[in-house]
């Protein structure tokens, strides 16, 4: 081809007019005249024209080539193709259970593995505590951009899918307060409400005697609590005992494409946050946002009437408040902005972990039987009521506590990547990993760390016990040995970014599952069936049939 092209060129340029041309040039840089550049480029295109496969095949090799030897990744141990490419993780979030392949390649490679050309998981504790710092410049990646919701067909950054660190700080610090301990005791009355209204449910359910999915229901609970806290109205799904306008399924449907989506964000702008699509009418609004508005609208009016008396404030109430307080920061929008948040992030997340609790400690027969003691004694001795407070729960239970920490380390919500991007500076992986570039895509994936040794042996299993004192441990040694625990456990994510929601989705927790246990026994319908698992971002589990009955004694004595 080469010498086909220098043939040509040179039989097209030997006649005396071109000669000529050069011959009187005056310059060097005049002696290659237009039309011979032309012909260049010419000959060129032609070649390409005429072998484009073997253009093709050069091109993907030097972009494989390129991949596999990024800077500061190359050592990084890891499968062949998530080397080469991130359709590799694609699939494998695509198969559902990503947590159980890392789970796998860490066990074979260590504290790092390579995920993806420029991707790292990371399970070294150390190297977590620089990642997810407090002003340590780590930003969230384009897999959170992947799960903003367009509005009037333009993604709309929310306090958990921002990317920008200084918008995030922005329009939290107006609402913080909201989510903090100190104001947890003042939505009580929200959760006990929903609480009866589940068990008004599973009462009939216990009446009818019939086999009971109780992961829909804890479901249906956390949505309703989640619409009572927000906006002092619950979705209706206890009430209605199923999906309601197919929210549950436009959720799923929405992380089901997030997680796989997330692996290669590009792909977003083809499908979702195509111009084109949002043109033709694509991106409607879901069926949350829809009632969020409705609510919102609902509560502008009434404060341009009169207020309601004697009301308690819902977090609804305090987001105008804050609107009134900081008009600069938080609009109308920014108010809608917050209730969805609170509604997505709010409800399939603390499911999950109902779900987990209390899978686990019904497949663990004396865990079973040691909480039922624990609850059963507290109430005889007036230390707890039914429905247990927030208070009861944090004094009086110790080992409901370790049964919640126990399953939530087992099985925490979460179970993709955290991903942060590695600042200007760079990072110097600890325990004799590289140096890692500016731009490189690390994080960790709490199903991993939740497995560390920190948390002592037997990590796979189910021991609330690893909670508690043992009897040959000091007081301090013990409240180290927490700490530490503490400190590795990435449930609700970790540093500036942690959930804000945590302390909720807590006290919903931390209320319902001994309250649910006093009120009723609760079995599998079959002791040897094992729940579904699907993890599209969040782990979501199904099919955990129960058959309840009642109580007597504790319900006797609430």
């Amino acid at each position: 081809m080469a010498a086909f092209g220098a043939t040509s060129l040179y039989h097209h340029y030997s006649g005396s007019a071109h000669l000529g041309n050069i011959a009187t040039c005056s310059h060097p840089l005049q002696i290659i005249p237009v039309d011979f550049t032309m012909a260049i480029i010419s000959e060129a295109l032609i070649s390409i024209w005429s072998h484009p496969t073997a253009i093709l095949v050069t091109l993907t090799l030097f972009h494989f080539t390129r991949n596999y030897l990024k800077p500061g990744v190359t050592t990084i141990p890891g499968p062949l193709l998530a080397k080469l490419t991130n359709l590799w993780r694609f699939i494998d979030v695509a198969n559902g259970r990503a947590e159980v392949t890392l789970y796998n390649l860490h066990q074979k490679h260590g504290d790092y593995v390579r995920l993806g050309p420029n991707v790292v998981s990371v399970r070294n504790l150390d190297a977590l505590k620089t990642i997810y710092g407090i002003n340590k410049g780590y930003q969230k990646t384009n897999f959170y951009s992947v799960q903003q919701q367009l509005a009037k067909g333009r993604p709309t950054p929310t306090l958990f899918t921002t990317t920008d660190e200084v918008f995030h700080a922005a329009i939290k610090r107006p609402i913080s307060s909201a989510y903090s301990m100190s104001t947890l005791t003042e939505f009580e009355p929200f959760v006990d409400k929903t609480i009866h209204t589940l068990f008004g449910k599973l009462d009939e359910v216990v009446a009818e005697a019939k086999v009971c999915d109780i992961a829909a229901w804890l479901q249906y609970y956390a949505f309703d609590v989640i619409g009572e806290l927000t906006f002092s109205k619950p979705l209706g799904f206890l009430e209605k005992g199923k999906d309601i306008d197919g929210i549950i399924v436009a959720l799923e449907h929405m992380l089901d494409y997030s997680g796989k989506i997330g692996q290669m964000p590009w792909l977003d702008y083809l499908f979702i946050k195509n111009p084109l699509r949002s043109l033709f009418g694509g991106g409607s609004t879901g069926a949350v946002a829809r009632f969020a508005r409705a609510r919102l609208d609902e509560r502008l009016n009434q404060k341009s009437t009169s207020p309601v008396a004697n009301k308690q404030k819902d977090f609804l109430d305090r987001f105008l408040e804050a609107r009134n307080e900081h008009p600069n920061i938080v609009s109308d929008n920014q108010v809608l902005s917050y209730t969805i948040s609170n509604m997505n992030a709010g409800s399939d997340t603390t499911a999950i972990s109902l779900r987990a609790i209390l899978y686990y400690t019904l497949k663990n027969p004396g865990a079973s039987t040691k909480l039922q003691q624990e609850l059963t004694t507290a109430l005889e001795e007036n230390r707890i009521s039914l429905p247990v407070s927030w208070k009861q729960s944090q004094e009086q239970l110790p080992y409901l506590d370790a049964v919640i920490k126990e399953a939530l380390r087992l099985h925490p919500a979460v179970g993709l990547t955290l991903e942060r991007v590695v600042p200007a500076e760079g990072l110097q992986l600890p325990g004799g990993g590289p140096f890692l570039p500016a731009g490189t895509i690390v994080g960790a994936n709490p199903w991993i760390v939740h497995r560390s040794h920190i948390f002592g042996e037997d990590v796979e299993s189910f021991v609330p016990e690893r909670w508690l004192k043992m009897d040959t441990e000091s007081e301090a040694s013990f409240q180290d040995r927490k700490q530490r625990m503490m400190r590795a456990t990435f449930t609700f994510g970790a540093g500036p970014r942690t959930c804000i929601g945590k302390n909720i989705s807590l006290l919903e927790i931390y209320k319902l599952i001994p309250s649910l246990f006093l009120r009723y026994r609760i079995e599998f319908n079959d002791p040897s069936a094992e729940w579904e698992i699907v993890n599209a971002w969040f782990v979501r589990q199904k099919n955990m049939d129960v058959r309840l009955t009642y109580n007597n004694d504790a319900i006797a004595r609430s």
